[in-house]
């Protein structure tokens, strides 16, 4: 039998015992609601990186208003530095290179 006619009827069962079923009473066979990583209580991680790159954003805004450099960092240095294009050759290259030093010994 395919998992597609597996499910189907899993479906189709589940839908029978429903229709005879008090509201609420839950199977065995019915997993738990797929949380993705939030705990209980509605705490998640995802919203507390959402408001950290929120605060990261206003903070390069307010910087790039007032002129404003942090550790001797402008805002024009950090732009150049996300629109620079990334060398992954050389990159490769000098992690293959770290790791043979790292195994030859």
């Amino acid at each position: 039998m395919r998992m597609e006619d597996v499910d189907a009827r899993k479906a189709y069962i589940q839908n029978v015992r429903k229709s005879f079923d008090s509201p609420g009473r839950r199977y065995e066979f019915e997993k738990e609601p797929d949380t993705k990583g939030e705990a209980e209580g509605g705490f998640s991680f995802f919203k507390i990186r959402l408001i950290i790159a929120a605060l990261l954003f206003a903070a390069y805004i307010y910087c790039d208003r007032t002129n404003a450099v942090v550790y001797n960092v402008s805002t024009k240095e950090v732009t150049e530095k996300i629109a620079a294009d990334f060398d992954y050759e050389k990159a490769r290259d000098e992690i293959i290179e770290t790791f043979h030093v790292i195994w030859s010994k």
